[in-house]
This record gives structure tokens, C-alpha cells and sequence, in this order.
């Protein structure tokens, strides 16, 4: 007997330890495709994060998309209709991202109660001759063209660490932002930071190995639970790299300060001590400035915002300061090296362009794989899926303007939805979508 059940945030429940007891994870997929002030590429990146979240709890093996909806939902603050060749776009990226099903809640608009005009694939007019109909139809015959692609699984190089236990932990801590502190926003804007540049990443939790990845991210680590500081330290001995930030290591797993300072049992590892925390107002800002050397490549200024840590280094090297405010010239970035590995600490949130060019530098440092040697333009993304002797890459573009992707030299293979060669580029339309087989 197959057992799976639909898990989520607010569950309750160890979703590494239930993961372990379940065949199948599956997850309902109804995300705000359009939000104020938020870039669609940033938030496809962020419907990713949670697609590449499940996919992780079986360490790759498929999941399904138990519930998605063909157009609007009616329970958003704002019920957007998903604008044409969205829906398309936004199936593919969850089957790119792992899934192998894009199922519906629900197939026909009922009469009456609650869900009455939630969205459906059969509106209350009963026929078929609707845009929403049409474009699941189109949806079904991709589907059916790359049905090939079922059960092959995706490899990482790279993991964020996310922890539901330490988010309820940090929403229930009476400090900082009570009412908002930005765990999983920070989760997902250091996982955006990677897939923008071709990097596959998996979403782990803190009771998982971390043995075969090559860069760990752990973000806002406040609950450190019990031998959690022991199994990082050996993860970067081992050489492996770890990121870390501000607000990590302040309390064990039942939520009671380390005595003797923090980062607590993560001091040696990152080798500071954190004195104090400074929460800014929304349109605060601070600076960091990076202090170029023969060995980080990174210069100039950026921005932080939200919240800077005081830090003192006591083994690390310092790699940029804060340009302003009392704690001016203070430790903003650090780097601690453990036998063959490396350690970062980032003690404030650093502005979005400022991690961009930190990963790309970590990148090319650890030579982590991309899906393609190649640069890819903004608001496109791309993921990989591995079979026995082929791979499937899949090319997503989340802008509503066409745009051009460069493949590498000597690239060939065969794009399944045209059943055309591919050699040199791929060109996509608004909202359109690329999944080429290529000989593994």
C-alpha cells in the first residue's frame, strides 16, 4: 500500500521524519503569481524554492502537484487571473522542478457554496470553448509529448537549509521584527541567488546528510539543536563550504539561550562572537563596503537592510565592514577556514545584487555545476532533470517580453515540444517555455 499525504508550513509536523514514513510527498501549489513590488521572475523563483522544498524530502524522487488551479483562486487578498500562456508556463516549471503530475482542484465550477467561483477547468458555462479550457487542453498535450520525462530525478551540488521548526521558533522569539522577521523570504532570496545562475539547488532540513552537496547554505540558524554545531563542523573539515547569517545559533531545540554568548555551539566553526543585533526600520539603511584580496575577488559598496549584527572576529578573516552607524568599520562578512572547508557569516541581510555576485564568486571557487555553461539573461530560469541515458533541460522564461538564451559551444540536442534541433540558441516567447533531450 502506497502511503503519501499532503504536507505543508503549518502541518505540525517533523517533515524529515515523516518524510521517511511516506512513498509519495505531494503538495497543493497555489501561489500569487502577481504581487505589488515583486518582480515575476522573483516570485517564480520563489514558487520554485517550495517545488524544489518537496522534491528534497525524498532526496530527489518525483513529487506530485496534488491541487493547482488553471486560472484565479478566491481566497487571495487579490484574486489575479493567471494571464494567458501563464498557466503553461507555470505547469512546466513544477514538472521542471520535479513533480511528475499537475493535477486540479477543480474540475468543474460548483453551483454553490464557498469555493463557487474559485477557478476550474470548466467554468458554470459547461462548455469548452473558454481561454482557461483551452489552455489546459495545450497543457495535456505537453504533458503527453514529454511523458518520457516521468520518474527521472534532479542531482544538486547545493542545499538551503530550511527548518520549520526554527521559523516557528524565530516567529514565536519576542525580538527584532516581532510581527515579521523574513526567515523563509531570506531562505529564498539565497536560493534565487543560485538558480540565477544555473545552479540546482535542493531545500533540506537539519536532521538530513549533508555529505554530498558542496555548498550548504543555513540562514538564520536561531534554534541549534542537539550535535547540530558538530555535524556543520564536519561538513566544512571534510571541505565543504557553509553560509551562515545573522541571528543564528541563540537557542537550543527547546528554545532556551545558549549561555556564554552566540553564536553558541557554532562559535568555533565560524569563529566570532555576536554581541549585539540591530533591527532597522523599513526604509533604514546601512552599508557594507568589501575589502578586496588575493583570494575574494569582491569590491565596492552595498546595501543591508533589516537587521545588522555586531560581530567580533576571534579566527576569522574579515572580509567587508559596515560603512555606517556606531558599529562603522565593524565585521560585516567573515570567513573561517576548518581543516579543508570554509565557513561564511553574514551579519547583516545583504541587498539582493551584493549575494548575486557573492554566490557567482562561490560558484566558480567550488566549481559547482551549472545546468549549462552558459550566462542567463534575467527572468529566465533553468533546471535539469537526469534519467538512465538522457537528460531533460528545461528553459523558462518568466518575462512577458521575448527573449534569446546562448547555449554553449558544440551544445546539441533536441527540443521535444517543436521536435527540433537545438544547437546555438533558444529564442522564447512571453511566458514561454524550452525542454530540450540532450545524450547524457
Amino acid at each position: 500500500n502506497l502511503l503519501f499525504r499532503t504536507v505543508g508550513p503549518y502541518s505540525g509536523l517533523d517533515y524529515h521524519e515523516f518524510s521517511k514514513e511516506v512513498d509519495v510527498i505531494s503538495w497543493d501549489a497555489y501561489p500569487a503569481w502577481h504581487s505589488p513590488g515583486q518582480k515575476m521572475p522573483d516570485l517564480a523563483a520563489d514558487v520554485g524554492f517550495m517545488h524544489d522544498l518537496y522534491r528534497s524530502m525524498k532526496k530527489g524522487q518525483p513529487f506530485l502537484v496534488m491541487e493547482n488551479t488553471p486560472s484565479l483562486v478566491n481566497w487571495h487578498k487579490v484574486n489575479k487571473l493567471k494571464k494567458p500562456g501563464m498557466h503553461k508556463l507555470s505547469s512546466i516549471q513544477s514538472i521542471a522542478h520535479g513533480a511528475d503530475s499537475n493535477l486540479y482542484f477543480q474540475w468543474r465550477k460548483s453551483r454553490g457554496g464557498p469555493e463557487k467561483f474559485h477557478g476550474a477547468v470548466v467554468s458554470h458555462t459547461g462548455h469548452t470553448q473558454t481561454r482557461v479550457f483551452q489552455e489546459v487542453a495545450e497543457v495535456g498535450k505537453i504533458l503527453d509529448k514529454i511523458s518520457e520525462i516521468a520518474g527521472t530525478t534532479i542531482r544538486s551540488e547545493a542545499a538551503v537549509l530550511y527548518d520549520w521548526e526554527n521559523q516557528w521558533a524565530i516567529d514565536d522569539a519576542q525580538a527584532l521584527k516581532p510581527e515579521d522577521k523574513h526567515y523563509i523570504e531570506v531562505c529564498q532570496e539565497h536560493s534565487r541567488a543560485l538558480r540565477k545562475q544555473g545552479i540546482t539547488v535542493d531545500v533540506v532540513s537539519p536532521q538530513m546528510e549533508w555529505n554530498d552537496y558542496k555548498l550548504v547554505v543555513a540562514l538564520m540558524l536561531y534554534m541549534v539543536r542537539e550535535g547540530m554545531g558538530d555535524r556543520l563542523e564536519t561538513f566544512v573539515k571534510n571541505g565543504g563550504t557553509l553560509v551562515m547569517t545573522y541571528w543564528s545559533g541563540l537557542v537550543n531545540e527547546s528554545d532556551l539561550c545558549f549561555l556564554g554568548g552566540s553564536p553558541g555551539p557554532l562559535r568555533n566553526l565560524l569563529g566570532i562572537w555576536s554581541e549585539e543585533i540591530d533591527s532597522l526600520y523599513e526604509n533604514e539603511k546601512n552599508s557594507i563596503i568589501m575589502k578586496k584580496n588575493s583570494t575574494f575577488p569582491l569590491s565596492g559598496m552595498y546595501k543591508a537592510s533589516d537587521y545588522c549584527e555586531i560581530i567580533h572576529p576571534e579566527n576569522a578573516i574579515v572580509l567587508a565592514e559596515y560603512g555606517g552607524d556606531f558599529y562603522k568599520g565593524g565585521a560585516a562578512l567573515t570567513v573561517n577556514r576548518i581543516e579543508k572547508g570554509m565557513a561564511y557569516y553574514m551579519a547583516a541581510r545583504f541587498e539582493k545584487k551584493c549575494l548575486d555576485d557573492f554566490y557567482r564568486f562561490l560558484i566558480r571557487k567550488q566549481q559547482l555545476q551549472k545546468v549549462l555553461e552558459t550566462d542567463l539573461p534575467e527572468g529566465v530560469s533553468m533546471t535539469k532533470r537526469m534519467g538512465d541515458d538522457y537528460a531533460y533541460i528545461f528553459i523558462m522564461n518568466f518575462n512577458e517580453v521575448k527573449t534569446e538564451v546562448n547555449l554553449p559551444h558544440g551544445f546539441h540536442g533536441i527540443e521535444l515540444l517543436s521536435e527540433s534541433t537545438v544547437k546555438d540558441m533558444v529564442s522564447l516567447s512571453p511566458y514561454g517555455v524550452s525542454i530540450i533531450k540532450i545524450q547524457k
